[in-house]
């Protein structure tokens, strides 16, 4: 996380923003820029590893189950996070997934009664096969060794930092 939140900052300390400006305005509207609900999605795929993968198999396994089912550290690292879907980047093709139409999904359930919606509704194809859970030393050295080597590039770790910034100012 060090390495993280160094990178940000160095984006952050270059920030010229007002914290009146219209960016921030919609940044600090995260329950109706779609923040909030990204949230949500990201920790689903997090708590149910292949929730939104559309294989009737895993999402079978947690609707049975009502819920988690353990994986192996042995399994294969398969987690790769990209959520934008861009109206205006014509450069680069950020994801093929369409974006989640998260209307038809209540979040303030519980877990419990929105699963089955969640993985009917977000299908992307992921997965999840990197889900170890943090229950022994040899699970968290595998989670440091994972988040060390992700890299969000310098225009990931500005728009954290403008994020930080709208939020915090």
């Amino acid at each position: 996380m060090g390495e993280l939140w160094e990178e940000v900052s160095k984006s952050y300390k270059s920030i010229t923003l007002d914290s009146g400006s219209d960016i921030c305005t919609c940044v600090k509207d995260i329950e109706n820029n779609d923040v909030l609900n990204y949230l949500h999605y990201l920790a689903f795929k997090l708590r149910y590893p292949g929730i939104t993968s559309g294989n009737r198999t895993i999402i079978d396994r947690y609707l049975s189950r009502g819920g988690k089912v353990k994986r192996s550290m042995d399994e294969e690292f398969d987690y790769d996070y990209e959520f934008r879907w861009g109206a205006g980047d014509s450069q680069v093709n950020y994801t093929k997934t369409p974006r989640p139409d998260f209307s038809e999904l209540d979040f303030d359930l519980s877990d419990s009664k929105i699963l089955k919606d969640v993985a009917d509704v977000i299908i992307d194809g992921d997965k999840g096969t990197a889900n170890v859970p943090l229950d022994s030393a040899d699970h968290w050295t595998w989670w440091r060794d994972m988040i060390k080597g992700l890299s969000m590039g310098d225009s990931g770790y500005y728009d954290i930092a403008v994020f930080m910034f709208c939020m915090l100012n």
